[in-house]
């Protein structure tokens, strides 16, 4: 646990679904502590994920993408899973695999599931721990050039060592027990790509969690990216190369900054259309 006020970290007792839940339902009470405080400065963040953790990601949850993408808003929301493999923490460098050569950049706010699960689908958002900051990375070209001519969320989406989430969760209760209203910025090596609020969102947080969890339900510990805004460089072609700072950074939450590694001497690069992600 961070403590701002003097710069330092408290460790937790447990995995997440040892402390998450009771913090969730009551964000004042006391966790279990696993040791003294220790000074923030020349600790390594962690990713705040457990490798049982299910990462379930929303698209086109912004209508300024959908309308750089010439889209139309969908009628519901729609959303993909991601595996443990494919995160990464705060410094660490963003893979850049063989297999693409279109890597892209999604400025997310995160949803962190805190209770052991949705107990009601009116107000999801009684159950979430709180909010961290997210780059839901992507490679275009097979994200869009799938064998049959569709869209290969899979191969698009799943890569591993590529998707950064971070520096901590802020606890709801910071927030207010709605949909929180928050500035989110990308910069590539200091030069902003996306701006945009989560107010502009199409549907709120907690719609997009009753959605997600009327279809895989959701427990403990579980993220919930909410989908990106206009400017990721799938609509000009600027895609991430390596060596590239990414920054982003969420109102209230903090700031997530991974650099692009390098590109392998040899790929099995794949082109693929233009769509919306």
């Amino acid at each position: 646990m961070i403590h701002p006020g003097d710069d330092t970290a408290r460790p937790l007792m447990g995995t997440f679904a040892d402390w998450a839940p009771a913090l969730t339902a009551d964000p004042t009470s006391t966790p279990p502590w696993n040791g003294a405080r220790r000074p923030l400065n020349g600790l390594r963040l962690l990713a705040p994920v457990e490798p049982t953790t299910k990462i379930v990601c929303a698209g086109a949850t912004y209508a300024s993408h959908l309308l750089r993408l010439g889209l139309k808003v969908p009628d519901e929301p729609t959303a993909f899973l991601k595996p443990y493999q494919a995160m990464i923490g705060p410094g660490e460098d963003i893979a850049y695999p063989a297999v693409t050569n279109a890597l892209d950049y999604e400025a997310e706010l995160v949803a962190v599931v805190g209770s052991t699960r949705i107990a009601d689908p009116r107000d999801p958002l009684r159950d979430v721990l709180g909010y961290t900051v997210g780059n839901d990375v992507s490679a275009r070209d097979l994200q869009f050039g799938g064998a049959l001519g569709g869209i290969d969320l899979f191969s698009g989406k799943v890569l591993d060592r590529t998707t950064a989430v971070g520096p901590w969760i802020v606890t709801r209760d910071e927030f207010g027990d709605t949909h929180p209203d928050l500035a989110i910025t990308l910069t590539v090596d200091g030069e902003e790509r996306q701006r945009d609020r989560t107010s502009s969102m199409i549907w709120g947080t907690g719609d997009l969690l009753t959605y997600a969890d009327a279809r895989t339900s959701l427990h403990s510990g579980d993220l919930f990216f909410t989908g990106t805004t206009a400017g990721v460089g799938h609509e000009t072609g600027a895609y991430l190369q390596p060596g590239q700072q990414v920054t982003v950074t969420v109102e209230g939450i903090g700031t997530l900054t991974n650099t692009v590694g390098p590109r392998p001497a040899t790929a099995d690069r794949h082109a693929g259309g233009k769509a919306g992600g």
